[in-house]
């Protein structure tokens, strides 16, 4: 390998880890353009760096503008906080033991308990509205988050947030894919034929052209920003004289959100019908069917939220929690099978199993 193929491999390695980004476990990604479906990212839970996870962002050209959600992290209960840590994990904080403040971008809870958000800013407002919900009565905790997740589920809001991010980082990521292509396309076909030669250097001066070109229009497009993007000068310094950031530069004003980031349910109209509906099936799963779930069981304020969120919609309640296929236990949280005579799912903290009767099966 030459001297100069080991450069290429090296931006190719640096483009890859521009690409990667350190988020909430809980986050949830919307990619797309303004005339096509999105699709949704999750980062890899699996792996907790720092309090979070690393999370792809889409990476070949023509590349894609973003838009940040997260489900709901905190549910108030009557004796403690319901504290989401990761797929399928959760954690009681009692409300005595609560003492919320932030710290850069991580919120503590107290006893050891923290929990890494979006952004500093996020982290204060839930510092904030942590300690209101903690000194409120039980009923009224229930109608603030109520309160708060009609907020986030709110699909013109969120979806108008997405298409403005979308035309904002247009420029953005039309340069970028220009450079990308200059960069790993026309100058690797100019090196293999011409080797080190001033044919070379000329398309690199190109190169950086472009690069200072994509830092003027981050400025551009930024000025209205500059309170959510930190070292914003810096970042664009960077761009100038780096290709991998030049690539990514759309990234920055593209994650740039608001403090109320909105639940992933509220992309309804980015999203095809049938991934939004399984979304939404499993976000009704992990709420309503709880460990020690019974037919006796209230709802939960996070399944009270979202049943409220579906009838606005006009979601029938069939779609989002279908009757049971068989006639054989199943337990509703996570679909298993079991023989007769068994009444709890072992795997789920003892959720009551159920079975389609006579008639259910008629109309499946």
């Amino acid at each position: 390998m030459t001297d100069g193929q080991s450069l290429f491999a090296v931006f190719a390695l640096l483009y890859l880890a521009e690409c990667l980004r350190l988020v909430p476990s809980a986050s949830w990604m919307a990619a797309g353009t303004e005339g096509s479906p999105w699709t949704v990212i999750r980062p890899w839970s699996r792996f907790q760096i720092a309090g979070g996870s690393p999370l792809l962002l889409s990476a070949l050209p023509p590349t894609s503008a973003h838009a940040q959600g997260q489900e709901w992290l905190f549910v108030p209960g009557r004796d403690a906080l319901d504290l989401r840590v990761a797929d399928g994990m959760r954690l009681a904080v009692p409300w005595q033991t609560l003492t919320p403040h932030a710290e850069d971008s991580t919120l503590h809870l107290g006893a050891g308990v923290r929990v890494r958000l979006a952004s500093p800013a996020h982290a204060q407002m839930w510092a904030c509205r942590l300690a209101e919900w903690r000194d409120l009565p039980a009923e009224q905790r229930r109608s603030a988050f109520l309160h708060h997740a009609r907020a986030s589920l709110d699909t013109a809001s969120a979806g108008r947030a997405a298409i403005h991010a979308a035309r904002l980082t247009r420029p953005l990521r039309l340069q970028a894919t220009l450079v990308f292509v200059w960069c790993f396309g026309v100058i690797s076909i100019v090196y293999r034929h011409y080797g080190d030669s001033l044919a070379v250097l000329a398309a690199a001066g190109v190169l950086l052209l472009m690069q200072i070109l994509q830092a003027w229009l981050f400025l551009r497009v930024t000025r209205d920003l500059k309170a959510l993007i930190p070292h914003r000068f810096w970042r664009a310094l960077g761009i100038a004289l780096l290709p991998q950031l030049a690539m990514r530069a759309a990234d920055a004003p593209g994650l740039a959100g608001p403090e109320e980031l909105p639940h992933p349910l509220a992309w309804r109209s980015l999203l095809k019908h049938d991934a939004w509906l399984r979304t939404a099936r499993q976000f009704w799963r992990e709420a309503r069917y709880v460990p020690g779930w019974s037919q006796s069981t209230p709802l939960p304020p996070a399944a009270e939220a979202l049943r409220i969120f579906f009838e606005a919609e006009g979601i029938a309640e069939e779609e989002y929690d279908p009757p049971c296929p068989s006639p054989q236990p199943v337990c509703p949280r996570c679909g298993a099978g079991y023989q007769d005579g068994i009444a709890t799912c072992s795997s789920c903290g003892g959720v009551e199993l159920r079975q389609a009767a006579a008639a259910e099966l008629a109309r499946v």
